[in-house]
């Protein structure tokens, strides 16, 4: 589909019955992480977006605004045809719903949010971060996927994600290139995104989303420490915060059976679906 701003947006789904579910992934990673969740999840509508800049989407001139985010799930939700669905994102994703709703108030039943990138900080954009350092140092191609899997597994932010979750992001969070397997979200744009990140100034605006909300953070996260997440919860008025044990800022990735059971709640329904992939959606 294509944004109002001109920007294709990559998407990606499931059928079935029920409440539907937009599922939002994390800055440099791509839709296709959310399948483990997904499989634990009873059918029912999804849509999973490539987030601009990221997989299968296009890359917007700089700067970006992270405002553009929600704007581009008003779209997809007016694209596909979603009423009211409930909300899963992660991080940016997890961001980009809580300016989505901000942007348009009711557009959502309910949002699980893993770790959202709103800090209680004054808005403005950070040129140079040690996070933008970081991701302009990640190394952007390998040999094979072989090689890349070999040298990501359990290493950096890669420590303790399920070889399922790796195997994901390495199949899809890269592109052949000649004969290198190059990434498909470039350092320069995974470091443009953190320039921007703490800009939006959600965080003085959160009271002002109604729908439920449910927190979720990672036990041993270092980004997200337990008093974020309480101050958070408070600035929703009274989110239901759920923190996750043996897991850190990469949640999804790390402890997807824990997740699954948060977002069978939040999307209205329990049970296990039978394992398959994200198909082509909209």
């Amino acid at each position: 589909m294509i944004t109002p701003d001109g920007e294709g947006i990559a998407l990606a789904g499931r059928e079935g019955p029920g409440l539907p579910l937009l599922a939002v992934h994390a800055t440099g990673f791509c839709k296709e992480l959310w399948e483990p969740v997904l499989d634990l999840l009873p059918p029912r509508p999804v849509v999973a977006p490539d987030q601009r800049g990221h997989g299968d989407s296009s890359v917007p001139p700089t700067p970006f605004d992270w405002w553009d985010l929600g704007r581009d799930l008003l779209a997809v939700v007016r694209a596909c045809g979603l009423e009211r669905p409930a909300g899963m994102g992660h991080s940016s994703g997890a961001t980009a719903l809580v300016l989505a709703e901000l942007l348009c108030p009711g557009t959502f039943a309910s949002l699980l949010l893993v770790e959202p990138i709103v800090f209680p900080v004054p808005p403005a954009r950070l040129e140079d971060n040690p996070m933008t350092r970081a991701a302009l140092r990640r190394r952007r191609a390998f040999a094979s996927p072989q090689e890349a899997a070999a040298t990501l597994r359990g290493r950096g932010a890669f420590r303790g994600w399920t070889e399922r979750a790796l195997a994901l992001y390495v199949a899809h969070g890269f592109r052949a290139e000649g004969e290198r397997w190059t990434l498909k979200c470039t350092p320069e744009v995974e470091g443009e995104f953190y320039r921007g990140a703490t800009a939006h100034g959600a965080w003085e605006r959160l009271h002002e989303i109604s729908c439920p909300v449910v927190l979720a953070a990672g036990a041993e996260s270092t980004s997200h420490p337990a008093s974020l997440m309480a101050a958070m919860s408070d600035r929703f008025g009274g989110a239901r915060l759920e923190v996750v044990p043996d897991a850190g800022h990469f949640l999804p990735m790390e402890r997807p059976e824990a997740l699954a059971a948060l977002a069978a709640s939040l999307a209205g329904g329990e049970g296990e679906a039978a394992p398959g992939s994200i198909a082509a959606s909209c």
